[in-house]
C-alpha cells in the first residue's frame, strides 16, 4: 500500500511539493538498486534513496524500474553532477520528486544481492539487430539523450565486486533448439541482449589496480551442449593492435582471455584466449598458477574490429572438458577474464588478481550452473603423411590414427595406433659442449594432452619465453631452462640408446634418429577428490645404418638393429581443498630394455595455507636401475607476505646411485644444496617509470663429497617507463668451486671465481618496428673475460606478415673445455648464433612459416691444463704431447650447425590440420680454416638432414 501511495505522489508532483533530485541509476532489479545506493551512501554526507516507478514499454506493457535518487537540496545541478562523476557515473539526469521529507519516509528495498554492487551500465555496441525496444530505462551511467533518439534497444553490464568477494553468478540457460549463434565475432544476435553483461576489470599488470581507460562488457549464457561467451572492448580504432600467429604463441596485442576452474576448488582448469584478428591460444592450469599451453581443444572464437573498439565471440563445448561432480544440484565453476591492451602493454582482469598476488586459482569466483548432462566425447584423428629423404634417397609412407573417448567427465582414454611425429616443428638449435645433456620440451600433441595429470611439482614445468611477448622487447637467451621430473616423454620414441659393436661406427645424425612407435594409450580420470592417470607405449625396433672400420669388409657399409624399448607410467594424486590445499601424489615409471628395467618411484606433497601467504611443494625420488638403487628429493617453501613480494628456499639432496633419465630428467645426482630466491615487482607510486622489478638468487650447491660443485649469486633488475621501452640489467658472482663433470670421467679440478656483467635495453613492441640490445662481459673458468653483444629486432607492418631477426656474438677469451683423457684445454673463439622467423598469413588459418638457426664456432687452442689425479687446481702443460701425457690433442675446431624449416600450415577444422614442411640441417666436419661466410654457405648447401613432408590431420567427431 505504501509502494503505491509513493507512485502516486510521484506522478502528482508537479502539482505538489517538489524538489529536483540526480538520477544516479535506474534498475529492474531492486538488490542492484539499493547495493549502488548503499555504495554512494558510504561516500556522501547527503541523503541518497531508492524509489520504485512505472515504465511503459513498446507494448505499452508497464514494469516496475527501481531509481537511485540524490536529492540536490541547496547544492548546484553542478556540483551534483560532480559527485556522481566522482563516483564514476556520466550520464545523470533532473526528475522532480516529492520533498525530501516525504522520500525519506518512502520503502526501502531490501538487499539480496551481494555487498558492493554498483552500477548497471549500457553497451551501444551489444544491441541486437532487428529485435523491437527494450522498456528498460537507461541507466545513469549512460548518455541520456541517447536512450531518448535511439530505435535500438539498450543493454546492461552490472557492475559487482572487482576482486571477486562473494561473487557468484547464477549463469543464465538457453534451449540448444532456439540458440542460433553464428561464431564470427560480431554480437549481433538477439539472445546477446536477453542476458546480463559484467565490466568489473582492474589493472592487473602493472600491478596498479587502478580502473582501466575504457569499458569492457562480458556476457555469458550456456546451453546443454557449452558455454558461449561474448566480449566488447572499447578502445580508439587507431589503436588497436591486431596480430596473426601460430596457436598458442605469446606476442604483444590486443586480446581477450578467460579461465574456467572446471573442479570449482581451485584444483584444475582450463584457460582460453582470443587475440584480435584471430589467432588463438589455450591451455590448463594447476593450483596456484601453473599454466601451461600444451592442451589444444575444440573450441571455436573470431573477432572483429569495430569503429569504437574490437568485439570476440567464443563457444567453449563441454564435451571437450574435464569437470567435478555437481554439487547439490549446481555445477560451480571458478572463472577469470583478463583483457590485453597492446599499446598500453596493460592487463585487466576481474577478479583483480595480479601475478604478484598470493593467491589464484583458490581465489576466483564462481559461475553456478544447474547440472549439465555431459555429452560423450568420441574423437578420432586419422592421419596420412609422405616423407621423401632426399640424403637417403627414401620415402617413407604412414597411416595410423589417434582416438579419443571421454564417456564421461571424469575419465578420457587415448590411443595412438602407428602415430607418426614426424618433425613439423624442428628443435632450436643448442650448441652443448659440456658434460651435462640438453633438455628438449616436448611438441607431439599425443603426449602433451593431459600432461598436467602427470606434473608433480612446478620444478616439472618446462620454462620458455617468447621476445615480442611483453611490451618491451626481449633479447633472446642461449641459457636453456632444465626442469626436474620423473617423465620427461621425449625420451618416449626419441633416440635409442645402445653402445655400438666394436669395429662399427655410426655417425651422429644416425644415432640421434628417432624411434618408431607401434602403439600408446593413455588414461587420465578423476573421482572426488582423486585423480589418476597411466600411460604406456611400445616401440618398434630399429635398424642404423653404420660403417665397418676394421677387418677385411673396412669400409663397408653395414646395418645395425636396436630392439625398441616399452614405456609404463602410473600417477594418482590425492587433493582436499578449502581452508588452502593439501595434497599428496604418486607418479611410477618403467622403462624396458632388452636386457632389464629401469624403475622409477616418486611421492609428491603440496600445501598452500588458506590466506595464500606460504606455500609448499616437495618430492621424494628413489630409482632401481640394473640393481642400483639410489634416492634423493627436494622442497620448495614460498613465502608471499604482500603484494610483489616472494621469498622462496629451495633445498635438495640427490645420492650418487639416484638414476632417473631413462625416461625422466635431472641435470645431475650426487648433490645437496640451497638456493634463495627473492623477487620484488611494483608499479605503483612511480613518477617517471610504468613499472620495476628486482630479483635476487642465492645458489649453493655441494657433491656428497663435501665439494661445493655450483653456487652463484645473482642480481637482475628492470626499469619500464611511460614509452613502454625497458632496461635491463644482471649482475652475477660465482665463487670458486670444484668441476667434477666437464673432465667426463677423469677427475675433479678446481676453477677459480667469476663475475658476469649485463646491460639490455628494448623497445615497445606494440609498434611496427621494434629492437632489443645487449652487451655484457663475463669472465671464464681460469679468469679471462668475454664480451656478448646481441641484437634483435621485429618487423610487423600488418596483422599477416612478421619478421624476427636475433644475433648473438661471443668473444672468447680462454673457454676451458675437455680435451681428451687426463688433459682439458683453453680456447679462444668467435662464437656467432644469428637467428631469423618470418610467418606470412595467406588467412588466418593458412601460415607460411620460415625458420633458420645457425650456430657458428671458431676457436683455436691456446693452452694446455692437466687434470690433477688427487682433485686440486688445473696443472699448466706447455706441450702435453712431448710430456707423453697424450698421443695428440684436439687442435683448434670449427663448429657449424643449421636447422632451417619452412612450413606450411592450414587449418581445415579444429584440430585438424594439412601440413607441407621442408626441413633441412647441417652439421659440417672441422672446418678450421674457413669465415663465417664459408662456413653458412656450405650448412647450406651440404646438408645432412633433407626431408620434406606432407601431412594430412583431420578430426571426426562431436
Amino acid at each position: 500500500m505504501r509502494n503505491l501511495l509513493l507512485i502516486l505522489l510521484l506522478c502528482l508532483s508537479r502539482f505538489a511539493a517538489a524538489e529536483p533530485a540526480l538520477v544516479l541509476g535506474s534498475f529492474a532489479d531492486p538488490a542492484n538498486a539499493q547495493s549502488l545506493a548503499d555504495t554512494l551512501s558510504a561516500n556522501t554526507t547527503e541523503p541518497v534513496f531508492v524509489v520504485p516507478v512505472e515504465k511503459l514499454g513498446s507494448s505499452a506493457q508497464s514494469q516496475r524500474l527501481y531509481r537511485v535518487l540524490f536529492p540536490l537540496g541547496a547544492q548546484s545541478v553542478a556540483r551534483a553532477k560532480d559527485f556522481a562523476r566522482s563516483q564514476g557515473i556520466e550520464g545523470s539526469w533532473l526528475v522532480d520528486v516529492p520533498s525530501r521529507t516525504a522520500v525519506a519516509n518512502g520503502p526501502r528495498v531490501a538487499s539480496q544481492a551481494s555487498p558492493r554492487v554498483p552500477p548497471v551500465m549500457p553497451n551501444p555496441r551489444l544491441t541486437p539487430k532487428g529485435t523491437p525496444p527494450s522498456p528498460v530505462e537507461v541507466p545513469a551511467s549512460a548518455d541520456a539523450s541517447r536512450s531518448f533518439q535511439s530505435a535500438a534497444p539498450l543493454v546492461e553490464t552490472v557492475r559487482m565486486d572487482s576482486f571477486g568477494q562473494d561473487v557468484s553468478i547464477l549463469l543464465p540457460r538457453k534451449s540448444s533448439a532456439d540458440i542460433d549463434i553464428t561464431i564470427d565475432g560480431r554480437i549481433d544476435e538477439a539472445v546477446w541482449s536477453q542476458v546480463p553483461g559484467y565490466d568489473n576489470m582492474l589493472v592487473m599488470e602493472p600491478d596498479t589496480l587502478e580502473q582501466p581507460r575504457y569499458k569492457t562488457d562480458v556476457r555469458f549464457f550456456y546451453t546443454d551442449q557449452g558455454l558461449y561467451v561474448a566480449a566488447f572492448m572499447e578502445q580508439p580504432k587507431d589503436t588497436l593492435v591486431s596480430r596473426l600467429s601460430s596457436r598458442d604463441q605469446f606476442i604483444n596485442r590486443d586480446e581477450f582471455g578467460l579461465t574456467l576452474d572446471t573442479s570449482g576448488e581451485g584444483l584444475y582448469g582450463y584457460w582460453f584466449v582470443s587475440n584480435l584478428g584471430g589467432s588463438m591460444m589455450d591451455g590448463k592450469v594447476a593450483p596456484e598458477r601453473q599454466f601451461s599451453r600444451e592442451w589444444d581443444g575444440p573450441w571455436l572464437s573470431a573477432t572483429a574490429e569495430l569503429d569504437d573498439g574490437w568485439s570476440m565471440e567464443m563457444f567453449l563445448p563441454w564435451s571437450m572438458m574435464t569437470m567435478a561432480e555437481v554439487i547439490d544440484g549446481e555445477r560451480r565453476l571458478g572463472f577469470f577474464m583478463m583483457r590485453k591492451v597492446a599499446y598500453l602493454d596493460e592487463r585487466w582482469s576481474w577478479p583483480a588478481l595480479p601475478f604478484t598476488s598470493k593467491r589464484f586459482m583458490s581465489a576466483l569466483p564462481q559461475l553456478r550452473t544447474p547440472d549439465v548432462e555431459q555429452r560423450q566425447q568420441v574423437s578420432f584423428f586419422p592421419y596420412i603423411s609422405a616423407a621423401r629423404d632426399e640424403i637417403n634417397d627414401e620415402t617413407d609412407y604412414r597411416v595410423g590414427a589417434d582416438v579419443s573417448w571421454r564417456p564421461s567427465s571424469n575419465l578420457q582414454v587415448t590411443a595412438a595406433i602407428n602415430p607418426d611425429f614426424g618433425a613439423v616443428e624442428s628443435d632450436d638449435v643448442v650448441v652443448n659442449l659440456t658434460a651435462f645433456e640438453t633438455f628438449f620440451p616436448e611438441k607431439r600433441l599425443f603426449f602433451l594432452e593431459g600432461r598436467e595429470v602427470f606434473s608433480t611439482t612446478p620444478r616439472s614445468q618446462p620454462q620458455g619465453s617468447d621476445p615480442s611477448a611483453g611490451g618491451s622487447r626481449q633479447t633472446t637467451s642461449t641459457f636453456t631452462g632444465e626442469p626436474t621430473t620423473l617423465l620427461n616423454t621425449r625420451r618416449i620414441g626419441g633416440a635409442p640408446r645402445f653402445v655400438a659393436p666394436d669395429g662399427v661406427d655410426i655417425s651422429g645424425v644416425e644415432m640421434g634418429r628417432p624411434t618408431d612407435l607401434l602403439g600408446a594409450l593413455k588414461v587420465t580420470g578423476q573421482k572426488g577428490g582423486y585423480r589418476y592417470g597411466v600411460l604406456a607405449a611400445v616401440e618398434d625396433d630399429t635398424v642404423l645404418r653404420g660403417t665397418v672400420t676394421q677387418g677385411l669388409n673396412a669400409g663397408a657399409d653395414t646395418l645395425v638393429e636396436v630392439q625398441g624399448r616399452d614405456f609404463g607410467v602410473a600417477r594418482v594424486l590425492y587433493e582436499e581443498s578449502g581452508d588452502g590445499r593439501r595434497s599428496i601424489g604418486y607418479l611410477g615409471t618403467m622403462t624396458r630394455y632388452a636386457d632389464g628395467d629401469a624403475v622409477v618411484h616418486g611421492v609428491d606433497g603440496h600445501w598452500l595455507s588458506k590466506d595464500g601467504a606460504w606455500r609448499f611443494d616437495g618430492q621424494l625420488m628413489g630409482s632401481d636401475v640394473d640393481s642400483n638403487v639410489g634416492y634423493g628429493g627436494f622442497s620448495d617453501l614460498t613465502y608471499v607476505p604482500k603484494q610483489g613480494v616472494a621469498h622462496t628456499l629451495q633445498l635438495e639432496y640427490l645420492d650418487k646411485k639416484l638414476d632417473i633419465s631413462d625416461l625422466g630428467y635431472i641435470r645431475r645426482n650426487n648433490a645437496m644444496g640451497t638456493k634463495y630466491i627473492y623477487n620484488w615487482s611494483t608499479g605503483r607510486g612511480l613518477k617517471y617509470l610504468r613499472g620495476k622489478k628486482r630479483s635476487v638468487m642465492l645458489v649453493h650447491s655441494w657433491n656428497l663429497d663435501g665439494r661445493l660443485e655450483r653456487a652463484g649469486y645473482f642480481f637482475r633488475n628492470r626499469w619500464q617507463f611511460k614509452n613502454l621501452s625497458e632496461i635491463r640489467t644482471e649482475f652475477d658472482y660465482f665463487p670458486a668451486r670444484w668441476d667434477d663433470r666437464n673432465s667426463f670421467g677423469n677427475g675433479a679440478f678446481k676453477v677459480h671465481d667469476r663475475l658476469i656483467a649485463e646491460i639490455g635495453y628494448g623497445t615497445n613492441t606494440s609498434k611496427q618496428l621494434s629492437f632489443s640490445a645487449l652487451v655484457g662481459i663475463r669472465q671464464e673458468e681460469l679468469s679471462d673475460w668475454t664480451t656478448r653483444a646481441s641484437l634483435g629486432f621485429t618487423y610487423q607492418p600488418s596483422d599477416r606478415f612478421s619478421l624476427d631477426l636475433d644475433l648473438n656474438y661471443f668473444d672468447r677469451k680462454g673457454w676451458l673445455l675437455h680435451d681428451r683423457d687426463a688433459l682439458m684445454a683453453t680456447y679462444d673463439a668467435s662464437d656467432f648464433q644469428p637467428r631469423l622467423g618470418m610467418d606470412i598469413f595467406l588467412t588466418a588459418k593458412q601460415q607460411i612459416r620460415l625458420s633458420v638457426q645457425w650456430a657458428g664456432i671458431r676457436a683455436e687452442e691456446v693452452g694446455f691444463y692437466q687434470i690433477p689425479s688427487h682433485q686440486g687446481d688445473l696443472i699448466p702443460v706447455d706441450d702435453p704431447v712431448a710430456s707423453g701425457l697424450v698421443a695428440s690433442t684436439k687442435g683448434d675446431f670449427a663448429l657449424s650447425r643449421l636447422t632451417s624449416q619452412l612450413r606450411y600450415r592450414w587449418e581445415i577444422g579444429p584440430l585438424s590440420d594439412l601440413f607441407l614442411v621442408y626441413t633441412r640441417g647441417s652439421n659440417l666436419p672441422n672446418r678450421v680454416d674457413d669465415g663465417f661466410g664459408d662456413l653458412f654457405e656450405d650448412a647450406l648447401n651440404q646438408p645432412i638432414v633433407d626431408v620434406i613432408l606432407f601431412k594430412l590431420r583431420y578430426r571426426f567427431g562431436n
